[in-house]
């Protein structure tokens, strides 16, 4: 049997994510929008601070600077609005635009080091907590999804199809291996699962609420390593087959069970629903991510390819075999 390629679907199926892409910018760009307007406009800057106290020397001063500003300012949060507002059009727009995808990337490394205070990870973030952040994993997005000037022939996927071509899966690995290395870890920080918990149980309506209670429940009977190290197991599984092409389609809607299960149970929908967050979480682009490196249905063209040998050796054996008859 033949590789599965993309084939004439290729340019499609990635201005789709592109566009994808481009409406999260949009929805983070709304959230900021909103936070000016929310009870407390600085709870989200206040954790940032939290998770930095844990990082390298000196960080943790420019982002109590940072967030010093935006509290007394609340309506600077519509700069970087402004910003990923225009992003995201300008995708939704022109998602074959090379230069709004660098500019994507650009400002999401950005966004992810004076935003997310790298993510958190220096706190020892967990996949269920929000790992790696994500303005890093729309950095990642961006990278995958850049097209080549050139289209690839035999890409498995649109993250193939790509400039990253075969590396993507290196990248999708990273993570997944990262995701279990600090998912497996104590989870004692402030940008651990249990501290999240706590800040949401306070903040959830209804439904939600009921839900992070029930979870501390569960959570401080003991349960809070073994979770970690149940997800923890299955990532390595889920960045190794995707990386090999080993029955991806199943561990990549396994990766999209595990990232929509932590966004909504864990993460509360990126807390989007308690005015204080910033964007709306890590669940989204996860699947995003996800839908990038699912593999393309043969086309027709490959179909034909492989017809066409069969069709000529079986005329061949039928020749023979009419010219053995006839000796």
């Amino acid at each position: 049997m033949g590789r599965l390629t993309l084939g004439g679907g290729a340019p499609v199926a990635a201005n789709v994510l592109r566009r994808a892409l481009g409406v999260l910018w949009i929805a983070d760009a709304l959230v900021k929008l909103a936070l000016p307007f929310g009870d407390r406009p600085g709870e989200q800057s206040y954790e940032q601070i939290m998770t930095a106290e844990f990082g390298p020397p000196g960080f943790h001063h420019i982002l109590a600077w940072e967030t010093n500003l935006f509290v007394s300012h609340p309506f600077l949060w519509w700069l970087p609005a402004a910003v990923e507002l225009g992003i995201g059009i300008w995708l939704v727009l022109r998602p074959a635009s090379r230069r709004a995808l660098a500019f994507s990337a650009g400002w999401a490394l950005v966004v992810w080091v004076a935003g997310e205070g790298l993510g958190g990870l220096a706190a020892g973030g967990s996949l269920l907590a929000g790992y790696p952040g994500a303005a890093l994993l729309y950095a990642v997005a961006a990278l995958v999804l850049f097209p080549r000037r050139e289209p690839r022939d035999g890409a498995l996927a649109v993250a193939e199809a790509g400039i990253a071509g075969a590396w993507s899966r290196v990248a999708w690995l990273a993570l997944w291996i990262g995701a279990a290395f600090f998912t497996a870890l104590p989870q004692t920080g402030t940008n651990s699962m249990p501290f999240m918990l706590t800040i949401n149980e306070s903040e959830a309506p209804g439904p939600l609420h009921a839900l992070d209670a029930a979870e501390q429940r569960w959570l401080t009977v003991g349960h809070t390593n073994l979770l970690g190290f149940a997800v923890a197991a299955a990532c390595p599984a889920v960045g190794f087959m995707i990386f090999l092409g080993w029955l991806p389609r199943l561990f990549l809607s396994l990766s999209i069970l595990i990232v929509l299960a932590a966004w909504i149970g864990a993460q509360n929908l990126g807390g989007i629903l308690t005015g204080s967050s910033t964007d709306v979480g890590t669940g989204p682009i996860w699947i995003l991510l996800a839908l990038a490196f699912w593999p393309a249905a043969m086309t027709r063209a490959n179909r034909d390819g492989e017809a066409a040998p069969a069709a000529a050796q079986d005329s061949t054996a039928t020749g023979t075999s009419t010219t053995a008859r006839s000796a």
